[in-house]
C-alpha cells in the first residue's frame, strides 16, 4: 500500500511515532538521545521487488573505473556489501550507457573498454582490465552483481541510461561505442544525443533489454533511465513524438511478459526515471499518463539532476492510478559539486512524503566512494571498504550522509529529526534542474517572492532559521524580508558579506560579491506555514553606482529539533 493512502500531508506533519532501523554500521547520533531507532519490519524479496520504498541507483563504472586496479570477485562482493542490512529494497544497476556500450559481455553492443586495451589514461585502462578479470573469475561483471544483490535480499534491476552523453568528453573514446560512432545520421542534429525518432535507435535499446533479460536469471526487472538524459527527440517535438516512445515501452512490456511466462518467473518490473513534472515529462516525449492507463510501467521516479526539494508529487498522484508507484528522485547533491548532508536528505524526503510519494530514489550515491578514491592511503591497504571522506573542502561529513540508507524508506524514521532544505541553488537548464530563479532588477527594483515548501510540526521545533545570499551586491545595498506577507523584525536578521565573492579556490560554484543573510525565526515560528511558504525580499536602499541584476541564491532552511 502506498504512503499516499496511509498518511495525509497534515497527518504526516504531526505524526510523532518512530519506526526502526536495522544496520550493521554504528548509528550516527542525531543529537536527540531519546530518538533511538528500532529494528524495521522484515520484508521479503517479493515485497521489495513489487513495492519498494527505498531504491538506490548504481552507475556501474564507479567500481570498475574509480575504485582501483586489479579488482576481482571478492572486491566486488565487498563493494556491494554497502547495501546489505540497510533499508534499501532495490538497486537499479546501470548495465548500458553512452551510445551504447555495456558493462556486460554483449553480443549486440560493445562491452566497455573494447578496443582500448592500452590507453594514456590510467582509469580508462581499469574499465577493461577489471572487467576482464571478473569475466575470468565469474563469467561476467553484471551477472555477478545481480547474483550478489539477490543473495543479500535486495531486488536487482538492470538500468539502461537512455541518452547518457559522458561520451562527449571523448567522442572517439571507449564510452561512445561503435553504434554511436558509425551512425551520426541517427543523432539529434549536431549533438551527441541519439534520436529516438529513429526506429533503429529504439530497436537497438529493445534488443539490449531482451539480451539482459535472457542472459541474467537473477534480474528482477528493467529501468529506463530517462533522466540520463531527458533529451530523446529534437527540441520542441517531444510531445508530438511521444507515441513513438510509448510504442517502444509497449513492446518492452510485451517482451518482459513473454520472457517471464517462458521462464516460469513472476512478472518483471518496468520502471522509468522521468523529469520533475507531468508537463515537462510530456514535453520530453514521456507520456506517463498513457503508460499508466495501459499498465505498462510499475513505477516512475520524477526529479531533476540536482535534487529538487519541491518535486510536485501531488500532481503526479492526482492522475496516476495507485498501481503506478511514484518515488521521488534525489541526486547526491543540489549545489554544483557539493554533496548532501544527512539533514538535507531528510529534508528532501520529508517534503516528498508529505506530498504523497510512495518512496525515495537515490541517484549517484556511489559518488561518495569517488570522493574516497581521491584520498591518499597506504598502497597495500585493501580497496574496500574505502576510507571515509569526512567533511573536507566544502562538503559535509559523507560518513553521516550514508545514514540516509537507514532512514529514508519510511517518513516515520525522519520525524522530529534535524533537517535542512535547499531552494534556489542553481540557475540551470529546465530539463535538469528545478525551475527556481529569483532576482531583482536594479533599473526597476520590485519585491521578489521566493516560494518554498516545508511540512514540519513547528510547535516541536527548537530552532528555525533561513540563510539566503544576495549576489552582485555592495555593502551599500540594503534589503528587508517578510514571510508569508508578515514583516520579519530586523532584530532577527544578521548580515555577512564576502567582498571578493566566491571562486573555485573555496567552492565549485562561483559567485560575484555577495551578502549572506541569517534570519532567525525561532521566536517567529508563527510566521511559518506547515505547507507552502513565501519569502519576500525587498531592496530598500540601492547602491546608485551599480547596474544590472541582483540574484537571490542558495536559500537554506534549517529546522532543528535538538
Amino acid at each position: 500500500m502506498s504512503i499516499s493512502k496511509n498518511i495525509s500531508r497534515r497527518k504526516f506533519c504531526h505524526t510523532s511515532g518512530l519506526a526502526g532501523l536495522a544496520m550493521t554500521i554504528p548509528l550516527v547520533s542525531s543529537g536527540c538521545a531519546s530518538l533511538e531507532s528500532k529494528k524495521r519490519t522484515f520484508k521479503t524479496l517479493e515485497e521489495k521487488t513489487y513495492n519498494p520504498r527505498l531504491i538506490a541507483n548504481e552507475d556501474g563504472f564507479t567500481f570498475l573505473y574509480h575504485s582501483g586496479d586489479d579488482l576481482g570477485a571478492n572486491d566486488l562482493k565487498t563493494y556491494l556489501s554497502r547495501w546489505k542490512d540497510t533499508n534499501v529494497d532495490m538497486v537499479a544497476y546501470c548495465v548500458a550507457f553512452g551510445g551504447f556500450v555495456t558493462f556486460y559481455q554483449s553480443s549486440i553492443a560493445d562491452p566497455i573498454g573494447t578496443g582500448y586495451k592500452t590507453s594514456e589514461k590510467i582509469e580508462q585502462n581499469r574499465w577493461l582490465r577489471n572487467r576482464e578479470r571478473l569475466v575470468r573469475e565469474a563469467g561476467d561483471y553484471i551477472g555477478l552483481v545481480f547474483s550478489f544483490l539477490k543473495e543479500m535480499g535486495i531486488a536487482p534491476v538492470a538500468s539502461f541510461r537512455m541518452n547518457d552523453i559522458h561520451l562527449s568528453e571523448d567522442p572517439a573514446g571507449p564510452l561512445a561505442g561503435s553504434f554511436w560512432k558509425k551512425n551520426p545520421q541517427w543523432r539529434i542534429g549536431s549533438s551527441y544525443y541519439l534520436d529516438y525518432a529513429v526506429p533503429e535507435v529504439r530497436d537497438y535499446l529493445r534488443q539490449l533489454i531482451n539480451e539482459v533479460i535472457h542472459k541474467f536469471p537473477d534480474v528482477a526487472g528493467i529501468e529506463l533511465d530517462g533522466m540520463r538524459t531527458p533529451v530523446l527527440f529534437e527540441n520542441g517535438k517531444g510531445q508530438e513524438l511521444a507515441p513513438l516512445l510509448t510504442e517502444l515501452i509497449r513492446q518492452i512490456r510485451t517482451d518482459l511478459d513473454a520472457a517471464s511466462l517462458a521462464q516460469g518467473k513472476p512478472r518483471y518490473v518496468l520502471r522509468v526515471n522521468v523529469p520533475r513534472s507531468p508537463e515537462l515529462a510530456l514535453k520530453c516525449g514521456m507520456d506517463v499518463a498513457t503508460w499508466d492507463a495501459e499498465k505498462l510501467v510499475d513505477s516512475i521516479s520524477p526529479g531533476c539532476y540536482g535534487t529538487d526539494f519541491q518535486i510536485p508529487i501531488e500532481r503526479w498522484k492526482a492522475f496516476l492510478s495507485q498501481r503506478t508507484l511514484v518515488h521521488a528522485y534525489f541526486n547526491s547533491g543540489r549545489i554544483s559539486s557539493q554533496y548532501h548532508s544527512l539533514e538535507e536528505y531528510r529534508g528532501a524526503a520529508a517534503n516528498a512524503y508529505a506530498t504523497g510519494a510512495d518512496g525515495v530514489y537515490l541517484f549517484n550515491l556511489p559518488c561518495f566512494d569517488e570522493m574516497a578514491a581521491l584520498l591518499l592511503r597506504p598502497i597495500d591497504q585493501p580497496t574496500f571498504p574505502p576510507p571515509q571522506f569526512n567533511a573536507q573542502c566544502w562538503h559535509p561529513d559523507l560518513s553521516r550522509s550514508q545514514q540516509a540508507l537507514y532512514e529514508l524508506d519510511d517518513p516515520n524514521n525522519i520525524q522530529r529529526k534535524n533537517k535542512k532544505f535547499l531552494f534556489y541553488t542553481d540557475q540551470m537548464h529546465e530539463l535538469h534542474y528545478a525551475p527556481e530563479q529569483a532576482d531583482i532588477q536594479r533599473e526597476n527594483p520590485q519585491p521578489t517572492d521566493l516560494h518554498f515548501r516545508c511540512y514540519e510540526d513547528y510547535s516541536r521545533v527548537k530552532e528555525i532559521r533561513i540563510e539566503i545570499k544576495t549576489v552582485s551586491v555592495s555593502i551599500f545595498d540594503q534589503f528587508s524580508f517578510s514571510l508569508n506577507n508578515q514583516p520579519i523584525p530586523s532584530s532577527c536578521v544578521k548580515r555577512l558579506h564576502a567582498p571578493g565573492g566566491r571562486d573555485r579556490r573555496i567552492h565549485a560554484t562561483v559567485l560575484e560579491p555577495y551578502s549572506q543573510y541569517i534570519i532567525q525565526l525561532t521566536s517567529q515560528k508563527k510566521l511559518m506555514q506547515p505547507d507552502e511558504n513565501l519569502l519576500t525580499v525587498t531592496l530598500v536602499k540601492q547602491d546608485p553606482d551599480v547596474l544590472g541584476k541582483i540574484e537571490l541564491r542558495e536559500m537554506e532552511l534549517f529546522v532543528n529539533y535538538c
